[in-house]
């Protein structure tokens, strides 16, 4: 899992930079006292961390573990599936100027997986996409009715726009409520874990999922939604974690260990 941990720092050390730019103007005689206080303050900070880790193991159990660090990759997931979809309705529509956020998708998709690789196996990530499919099959409601309003809006802000063209934007908007709901679940599990720990704790999403929503969006060019639909994509993302709170998934396909 991530290194997730963070904790209040009011005796944490200074940075080994300010700490040798701060020592050199000191007289000699205080120099190796505060020598000393800076290791004592970086071994505190290091203990802390780990009392934080063990803390966290300790309190929580499996199953809000689970939803915590597993159930938001098992979404995410979805939103790379259909960013690949971006990508190739991009490229079989010829949309030149897409090209390089094309590419920039590709390559952000594999900085994530190394990323992923690092705190995952093989088993562990086919039990993601097979809880996808879970999922998806669950919020199929949802989504065919965010799809059909998208695509209302879009005929009445530009009728004349061709069908394989609103599907490519129907494509990109169904990806960009995906990673807002991701954001929001994920938001909503950390204020829920740093309230049983009694301290914060860090981001469990990588920035490059994060980043991922920024390509996205990009691809939208001069079609945008109307303002009035777009103001109402909140209230959508906040449905949709709260099914990702929800959901049950496939028990076979659960890891052993949804911290890993």
């Amino acid at each position: 899992m991530y290194s997730i941990f963070q904790h209040n720092t009011e005796t944490a050390p200074m940075s080994d930079a300010m700490f040798e730019c701060f020592k050199k103007h000191l007289p000699s005689s205080e120099r190796k006292k505060f020598e000393k206080r800076h290791q004592e303050l970086k071994e505190l900070e290091v203990r802390r961390e780990l009392q934080n880790e063990q803390k966290l193991s300790e309190i929580l159990d499996s199953e809000t573990l689970m939803r915590f660090a597993y159930v938001p990759f098992v979404v995410a997931q979805l939103a790379w599936d259909y960013a690949d979809t971006i990508v190739d309705v991009a490229s079989m529509l010829k949309l030149h100027p897409t090209k390089k956020l094309c590419r920039a998708v590709r390559e952000l998709k594999r900085q994530y997986d190394r990323v992923r690789d690092e705190f995952t196996n093989h088993a562990h990530r086919d039990s993601e996409i097979d809880n996808m499919y879970v999922f998806e099959d669950g919020v199929s409601d949802l989504f065919s009715l965010y799809l059909k309003n998208i695509e209302f809006d879009l005929k009445s802000e530009y009728p004349d726009l061709g069908e394989d063209y609103r599907n490519y934007l129907l494509a990109i908007y169904q990806c960009h409520i995906v990673l807002q709901c991701i954001y929001r679940y994920a938001e909503m599990q950390k204020a829920k874990i740093e309230k049983i720990v009694g301290h914060q704790i860090g981001d469990v999403l990588p920035k490059e999922l994060r980043r991922l929503d920024i390509l996205v969006m990009a691809f939208v060019g001069d079609k945008p939604i109307s303002a009035k639909f777009d103001a109402q994509q909140k209230t959508y993302a906040q449905c949709l974690a709260n099914r990702m709170t929800l959901i049950e998934l496939n028990d076979k396909d659960k890891p052993e260990d949804a911290a890993q």
